[in-house]
């Protein structure tokens, strides 16, 4: 018996999307500390960009929303 498929998570996101080139060392080592932290290196990446707006929201670098 199959179950039924709740498709809704599998579309593609709306949001934007950046695109970043790495080199071969860099994105290996990357690859390595988002298995560390148990994520996807793409979320792992959301969770090192959103902390450094953190940061620098902080510091007074960047106004805070």
């Amino acid at each position: 018996m199959s179950v039924p498929c709740d498709c809704t998570d599998l579309m593609p996101s709306e949001k934007p999307r950046i695109t970043v080139y790495l080199d071969e060392d860099i994105k290996e080592d990357l690859e390595e500390l988002a298995r560390l932290h148990d994520r996807p290196v793409s979320n792992f990446v959301l969770t090192l960009i959103k902390q450094a707006i953190t940061d620098a929201k902080a510091q007074g670098q960047l106004k805070g929303k």
